[in-house]
């Protein structure tokens, strides 16, 4: 049998992390869950309960090791989502940890600091593994008249299917908001039907 606090990879976990461990264990416990397999392997470190005031809904946002969500959690991560979204009745955005390296910080162990741990390239990858499993086609940046930017992010089109695709983009930029701090606004490609 499977403890919460085996799934939850901290010493004191909250009750929104142990409700996420909970439902972790429930589907790899389930019998007609395809994805049980992998879901075994997933741990988490923490999560966030992010309000979107937009929407008058609550984001569940999950960090995972990254080593655990680039072997297990890609290949499950649509059904996974969709399996937490409807035991915790929230919209749920899994995100792996990633570490940023000051650019002029004198370590031992790096003599350049590797491209995948500056500030742009873990922003980027946050971004990717927000909207994951859709593909990001468009990126834009708007400077507005008093120096703020703007990120315009435009998903693929076949996201158009999704069950409420709407509120789903504003809830990513929310959560990208609390991490990055960065305002942004997801679209979908317009449509060419008349």
């Amino acid at each position: 049998m499977v403890s919460v606090k085996a799934k939850v990879l901290k010493n004191n976990p909250s009750d929104l992390e142990r409700e996420i461990a909970q439902c972790l264990i429930d589907i790899e416990l389930s019998s007609s869950s395809d994805i049980k397999n992998d879901a075994k392997e997933i741990k988490i470190l923490s999560c966030d309960l992010i309000e979107v005031e937009k929407i008058k809904k609550k984001t569940i946002l999950i960090y995972i090791p990254y080593k655990i969500y680039t072997t297990y959690v890609r290949k499950i991560q649509r059904k996974l989502i969709n399996e937490l979204e409807k035991k915790t009745k929230k919209y749920v955005v899994l995100v792996a940890k990633r570490t940023i390296l000051k650019a002029k910080q004198k370590t031992k162990s790096f003599k350049i600091i590797p491209r995948s741990r500056t500030l742009t390239s873990v922003y980027d990858s946050i971004l990717e593994d927000i909207v994951a499993p859709s593909e990001i086609v468009g990126k834009r940046i708007s400077m507005k008249a008093d120096g703020k930017r703007l990120f315009k992010i435009m998903l693929d089109s076949k996201e158009r299917q999704r069950d409420n695709i709407e509120e789903k983009l504003i809830s990513f930029a929310a959560v990208y908001k609390k991490i990055t701090k960065r305002d942004t606004v997801f679209t979908l490609p317009p449509t060419n039907e008349k």
